[in-house]
């Protein structure tokens, strides 16, 4: 199993005669390879490294189209596409704003909606990424197929009542999605919420494009309205797709959050992802009677 250590020694043999490259864990303190970089002159760089083969694909997709990201959509500038340990990596400068919290982005919510208008809007990027498709496929294959083998992971750590439980909701949840027949042809970014968006006084970036396809913007909306407003109805558009979306993220909390629980060996990071999926599961079962 390649380790993020022999990850850090071959990226810096990539990069070049002394530099050194610092791990950073994301948030679920699980599989990502973000690496902050010191070159051999001094300047200050990020590297992200694939940890696996569907990431591979995913930042081979943003290289194909980093120019066009930067240029339009408050994406970070691809300084290099890099090939480490036998994964695509991709080389960025070092951006110093500050990473948004929830608090921050509600404050400066229409102007990263506004960044994803913008990519939603953009035809010449949505057909360099693929032919249209259906919101059912799109929000399958952001939920859905993610929700399925999420419970694979966790059928041994979860209590069986809850397994059992979780398992019946992703296929309510499955069966509400194929009712969406709307056709899409959309850029969709994949996971706009605050741990990816930095804020400068007066310029949002937009970070962690490894997600970017063609897909349904209303995905988007919702996962930056969520990490905003949170789940209460009366602050959602009204709509099938905004409905089974937002039932999708109450449930992605407890489904996901017991896979990162499930898949953290670090003790302190463990626990704190344990309470989330808990907590995740009470929201979800609660919203759930409300319906």
């Amino acid at each position: 199993m390649t380790t993020a250590a022999h990850v850090r020694e071959a990226l810096e043999e990539e990069i070049g005669p002394g530099a050194i490259a610092i791990h950073r864990h994301n948030h679920t303190g699980t599989d990502k390879l973000s690496f902050e970089v010191l070159a051999a002159g001094g300047e200050r760089l990020w590297a992200k490294v694939a940890a696996d083969d569907e990431e591979d694909a995913g930042l081979r997709t943003w290289a194909s189209v980093a120019r066009q990201l930067a240029d339009r959509h408050g994406a970070p500038p691809v300084l290099e596409v890099l090939e480490v340990g036998g994964r695509t990596g991709l080389l960025f400068p070092f951006l110093d704003a500050e990473v948004a919290n929830q608090a921050a982005l509600r404050g400066r919510y229409g102007e990263v909606q506004a960044v994803l208008d913008g990519l939603h809007a953009d035809r010449d990027l949505a057909d360099r990424l693929g032919g249209p498709t259906t919101s059912a496929a799109a929000f399958r294959d952001v939920w859905v197929s993610r929700f399925e083998a999420d419970l694979q992971i966790i059928a041994r750590d979860v209590a069986p009542d809850v397994h059992e439980y979780l398992s019946a909701e992703v296929e309510v949840l499955a069966g509400l999605v194929d009712t969406l027949d709307e056709r899409v042809h959309a850029a969709m970014h994949g996971d706009p919420w605050h741990e990816n968006v930095l804020l400068e006084p007066e310029l949002v970036w937009l970070l962690d494009w490894e997600e970017l396809s063609v897909g349904d913007p209303v995905i988007d909306d919702a996962i930056l309205l969520m990490d905003v407003r949170g789940a209460r109805a009366t602050d959602w558009p009204v709509g099938a797709r905004y409905d089974v979306a937002r039932r999708a993220l109450m449930l992605d909390a407890a489904v996901d959050g017991a896979a990162d629980w499930v898949q953290n060996s670090d003790p302190t990071i463990r626990a704190r992802k344990e309470k989330a999926y808990l907590d995740g599961l009470d929201a979800y079962r609660a919203y759930v009677t409300q319906l």
